[in-house]
This record gives C-alpha cells, sequence and structure tokens, in this order.
C-alpha cells in the first residue's frame, strides 16, 4: 500500500511563477505538528510559570515593604508605651511621697494592679506566634496600651481623692493656732490654775499672758473670720477668731487698739492689733487663749518651733 504524501508548495516572493513543490510523508507532517504544539505548550508553560513567579516575588516585595512598615509602627508603639509606663511610675511615686508627706495612706500596689490586667500571658503569645510573629508583638502592644489606659483611669481617682485630702488638710492646718501672737516680749502667767492678781485666791487661767510694751504688734496665729471685734469686760479691746475647719478660736485681749473689723478674713500672720492695757490689767500685756471644740486647751501646745516654716 503506497504511503500518503502531503505536498508543501514553496513560492519565492519574488515571481509567484517561481514555486517549488515539495512531497513530504504524513506522518512526518503529523510528528512535525506534535513536536511544534508540543513547544507551544512548553513555550506557554515557562511563560506562565515566568510571569507566576514575577507575580510571587512582586507580592513577597509589597509583604516586605508592609512589613517594615509595620515593624517601624510597632516599634513606635513600644516607645510610646515605655514612655507612658515610666510617667505613670513617676507620677505614682510622686503621689506616694505626697501622701506621706500630708500623713495620709499610701494605696498598695494590691489595689493599684486591681482591674489593670498585664501584658498576655506566655500561652497566648505562643499561640499568636504561631500564625504570624507581628501578631503576637501587636496584641501585646494592644494590651499594654489598654493596660496604661486603665492605669490612668486609676490614676485620675487616686488623685482626685488625694487632692481632696490635700485641700481638706491643708485648710485644717491653715487654720491650725500654730504661731505666735506677737514677736518677742516674756511669757508672765501660763494656762492653768494660778492665784488671781486682783481677787488673791487661785482660779483657773484659760490663757497664756505675754507682757511687752504698749503698741507691740499682735498677728493672727491661723487663718480664720474675726467673729467678735469689741470691748469684752475684763479683757477690754478684744478680738476672737473662730477657725472653724480646725474645730479652734483664738482670743487676744487686753488690745491697745485693734486693726481688724467683725466678719473679716484674717490670714495666719496679719497683723490684727496692738498690745495694751485695757480691761483688768496690771500692765502692758497680751492675754491669748486657744478654745478647741469650745473647750479651752492650752496655747503651749499649739506653738511650732521657731526655725518651722508655715505659709
Amino acid at each position: 500500500m503506497k504511503s500518503s504524501r502531503w505536498s508543501i508548495l514553496l513560492i519565492s516572493p519574488r515571481s509567484s511563477r517561481s514555486s517549488r513543490r515539495l512531497q513530504v510523508p504524513q506522518a512526518l507532517c503529523i510528528a512535525l505538528l506534535i513536536a511544534a504544539a508540543a513547544g507551544l505548550g512548553g513555550l506557554g508553560n515557562g511563560l506562565w510559570a515566568a510571569g507566576s513567579r514575577l507575580y510571587v516575588d512582586l507580592c513577597l516585595h509589597n509583604e516586605r515593604v508592609e512589613n517594615a512598615k509595620l515593624m517601624k509602627t510597632i516599634g513606635f508603639l513600644r516607645s510610646f508605651t515605655d514612655d507612658h509606663s515610666d510617667r505613670i511610675r513617676r507620677l505614682v511615686g510622686f503621689e506616694d511621697q505626697t501622701r506621706l508627706r500630708f500623713g495620709m495612706n499610701t494605696i498598695s500596689s494590691d489595689i493599684r494592679k486591681a482591674g489593670i490586667g498585664g501584658p498576655p500571658s506566655i500561652e497566648e503569645i505562643v499561640l499568636a506566634s504561631l500564625n504570624d510573629l507581628n501578631v503576637a508583638r501587636t496584641d501585646t502592644i494592644r494590651e499594654r496600651i489598654a493596660s496604661l489606659e486603665r492605669q490612668v483611669d486609676l490614676q485620675k481617682s487616686t488623685f482626685s481623692r488625694m487632692m481632696n485630702q490635700v485641700v481638706r488638710r491643708y485648710d485644717y492646718m491653715a487654720q491650725h493656732p500654730s504661731i505666735w501672737p506677737v514677736m518677742g516680749g516674756r511669757i508672765t502667767s501660763l494656762f492653768g490654775s494660778r492665784v488671781h492678781p486682783f481677787f488673791e485666791q487661785r482660779a483657773f487661767h484659760e490663757g497664756i499672758d505675754i507682757a511687752n510694751v504698749i503698741w507691740t504688734p499682735v498677728y493672727a496665729t491661723a487663718d480664720g473670720i474675726a467673729s467678735f471685734v469689741g470691748y469684752k469686760g475684763s479683757f477690754g479691746n478684744t478680738i476672737i477668731i473662730e477657725h472653724q475647719n480646725s474645730g479652734c478660736e483664738t482670743l487676744y485681749g487686753h488690745l491697745q487698739q485693734t486693726a481688724v473689723v467683725p466678719g473679716q478674713p484674717v490670714r495666719r500672720g496679719e497683723l490684727i492689733g496692738y498690745l495694751g492695757t485695757s480691761g483688768r490689767s496690771t500692765g502692758p500685756h497680751l492675754h491669748y487663749e486657744v478654745h478647741q471644740f469650745k473647750r479651752p486647751a492650752n496655747p503651749m501646745d499649739f506653738f511650732l518651733p521657731t526655725d518651722t516654716m508655715v505659709d
């Protein structure tokens, strides 16, 4: 049986008359076509693989860029949380020192930690790192920021309570008699039982007498309100100052002249009058009393040392 052949016609581009015909076995043509198809398929696969590799490289590059940005953000947030954690620690230290200075109890670390929470546990970080290390880092920082927010809220609350206590303590101390009402002089009679200079019998002396020259300035021993200014029996010209926040009341008797009016607010160390001999007096002196919660108290128990600074 004669094998079939395929004819291939070759035509010259110069002249359509010049042509040649080649006879090629059919099997060879089919083999060549199969080889060409296989080559085109291989070329296509190669181009597809190259394209896929280029796409993967591009994706990896983008991931690296995003990862670099994320690491930069994580670094900033870590620095941010470290800085604010340090600030909170300094605030806590300041609050503790302030509380100790004003005689208040400090807040225990257990109370400060209650409700604040802490960083994720080791198990949580490990589980997160199995998926993505950056996820673990961001989760840790996110929890630190949340913890900082809770610490700030707690610090605001404790600071507010502390400031209220400080204000109350300051008001108490400002209205607590603590300085001498006159500069210089000598004490001629102390608080307690004594022989009365006029009646010559024992009587309870509810204050102290400080002798000095007439017109010696007399000062308020604490902040308060002048509740009485006027003539008061044997005390002569008298000033009574009410120090409500400390429960005290001070009396200044035998004044030569007063320098305040009833209802006038006065500050510690403010001039209120002048020492004299008004009323029943054996000589120029100041009669000074302290009453605490409506009961007479020894003024000597209230004076601070002379080298103590008071506002």
